[in-house]
């Protein structure tokens, strides 16, 4: 039996295309640019996070989502009963091709678009209307035929900024579709809040039949909680909420929607800087010769020398994760890749360059978009003893995750990273059968490493730092100067030989290879009578005077706190 000759579904459902994410990713720690996702969690997540686990999970949510509601439209400045909170955009999505579809009607999309839009219409069994795009390499959307085919159609699907084109349809052209149009428009502005397209709300007071599709998945930060929300007239929206089905926003989802919109300004200073990286990022790959189909919201789309495939294939190895589109054919040579943290954007480019035989454009420049990504760096260091992969940003929350095959290396580095507010992802395979000493060593290189990059040309930073941390009866301090010259000076009382299976030695070892790499002055002294809280109390020390003195100075602007001009 073939999937045609199933008798208990609908044949045009018989053979779906699901819409999927990137395929075939490797295991493995992989830089994700397929998923047009925000890599950071909002600054303000922790504490919703917190609110969240808070509530009962025993019961179902409230019905009418009231308070999300009143939150969204405070947010908009429109009235609660336009808005219909839903799971994620795409919920909204169906429910708008729910209300305005059935057997022998007709929906318009245009090519190429979100690919939702079209099963969206295949799922009511109403005919679908494709248009494909304008003559030409930009895929520019047939708006004039889109137009003419609304007559007669009872749903017109409209993407602004149209993902992947990254094209704002005029507000004029949608007048002109929703007068034709004996049904719903709907308009998805997933991507709106980065930028750069209109905000066509105010057209709903004059055109009963809009829709609007909004998401608190990209520009907001909070994919993983499948919020979303529709806009319409009241009369519309009203039928959309009696067609939702019960509880589909979770308890956390909607209170964690909620609460976020009261963080707009932070959402949108957030959403500017991830704008401008897209700029940056767009332009590196215009440096490297690459045709942009488009670039929107988080995104950016462009044509290569190969197929989709063959380019995942080429830079899946790597680590490095783009969105390939084989169920279009329009889009078959290109790809598509969001914005992520400026380091990984830049081994995105790297890569691109080295296939293309190119120069690689010029990094980020570390201090630009620090509120929104931090000073980061990614460092990769491939030794026969070793292999190690660490992601950190400076100026982040201390979220750590370290696993090197030695325990109490692990705590210290987590020790670290807490207290230096350092995010910090490390993962080391070492020949710890011989001894530690190649992994705590190599781990110690790696992290200055990428201090020293996180730094950039170290302007404006506060250069000095000096902090003391009591752990018990030990107390520990550390002075820190990033002088642009590595050097260390550890002065650990330890009584033993060894604490748990790290010898005491490494310990100055370790600090003194962070040193040499971050091109850091550290001093470090500690003492005690239990070795397990010197050493603690030693890294305590040493990350909150690192903290104080890669912290950025406001008085000091762009410049280098140092009377040579540089370090």
């Amino acid at each position: 039996m073939t999937e045609l000759d199933i008798p208990w579904i609908r044949p045009e459902l018989a053979q779906p295309s699901p819409y999927r994410w990137q395929e075939g990713i490797p295991a493995g720690d992989v830089a994700r640019f397929d998923l047009n996702t925000l890599p950071l969690n909002p600054s303000w997540w922790p504490g919703i996070a917190r609110t969240i686990a808070a509530q009962s999970v025993s019961s179902y949510p409230e019905a009418d989502y009231a308070p999300l509601k009143r939150a969204i439209a405070g947010y908009l400045g429109i009235d609660p009963t336009c808005v219909v909170p839903t799971a994620g955009g795409d919920e909204a999505i169906l429910l708008t091709a729910w209300l305005a579809l059935g057997r022998g009607d007709r929906a318009v999309v245009g090519r190429p678009t979100y690919q939702l839009h079209a099963n969206s219409v295949r799922m009511t069994g109403a005919e679908l209307d494709l248009v494909d795009p304008l003559p030409g390499p930009t895929l520019r959307l047939d708006l004039a035929t889109i137009a003419e085919k609304a007559k007669g159609a009872r749903l017109v699907w409209l993407c602004s900024p149209n993902n992947p084109t990254g094209e704002d349809i005029p507000a004029d052209v949608i007048r002109e579709i929703s007068a034709n149009c004996s049904g719903l428009v709907c308009v998805d502005q997933a991507y709106l809040e980065f930028g750069g397209a209109t905000d066509h709300l105010p057209l709903l007071a004059e055109l009963p039949n809009l829709v609007f599709i909004r998401t608190f998945s990209k520009g907001w930060g909070m994919g993983a909680l499948r919020a979303g929300y529709a806009i319409a007239n009241p009369l519309v929206a009203g039928a959309m909420d009696a067609l939702r089905p019960p509880g589909s926003l979770s308890t956390g989802s909607a209170l964690g929607a909620e609460l976020a919109c009261a963080h707009a300004d932070t959402m949108r200073s957030d959403a500017a800087n991830y704008r401008a990286e897209r700029e940056r990022f767009s332009a590196g790959l215009r440096e490297l010769g690459l045709d942009l189909i488009g670039e929107a919201g988080n995104f950016a789309c462009a044509r290569i020398p190969w197929s989709g495939d063959e380019l995942f294939a080429k830079l899946a190895p790597q680590g490095l994760i783009v969105r390939t589109f084989g169920h279009e054919p329009l889009l078959a040579n290109a790809f598509r890749a969001c914005v992520s943290l400026p380091a990984d954007n830049d081994r995105l480019l790297a890569a691109l360059a080295d296939l293309l035989a190119k120069p690689a454009p010029a990094p980020a420049d570390p201090l630009v978009g620090t509120s929104t990504f931090g000073r980061g760096a990614l460092i990769e260091r491939r030794t026969k003893e070793t292999d190690i992969r660490l992601r950190t940003t400076l100026d982040g929350s201390g979220s750590v995750s370290v696993a090197t095959g030695v325990g109490f290396l692990d705590h210290m580095l987590t020790a670290l990273g807490h207290h230096a507010l350092l995010d910090l992802d490390l993962t080391c395979t070492g020949d710890t059968d011989i001894d530690p000493h190649h992994t705590v060593e190599d781990c110690g290189i790696v992290l200055g490493q990428a201090i020293d990059a996180a730094l950039g040309n170290r302007a404006g930073i506060q250069r000095f730092g000096d902090a003391s941390a009591p752990l018990d009866e030990a107390l520990g301090r550390a002075v820190v100067d990033f002088s642009g010259r590595g050097s260390s000076t550890v002065r650990i009382a330890f009584s033993g030989t060894t604490i748990g299976e790290l010898p005491t030695t490494l310990i100055p070892h370790l600090i003194d290879c962070i040193a040499v790499n971050a091109r850091a002055t550290i001093h470090v002294e500690a003492s005690g009578e239990d070795d397990h809280h010197v050493a603690e109390a030693a890294f305590k020390a040493l990350a909150r005077a690192l903290r104080q003195a890669w912290a950025i100075d406001p008085r000091r602007g762009a410049q280098i706190a140092s009377t040579k001009g540089s370090l």
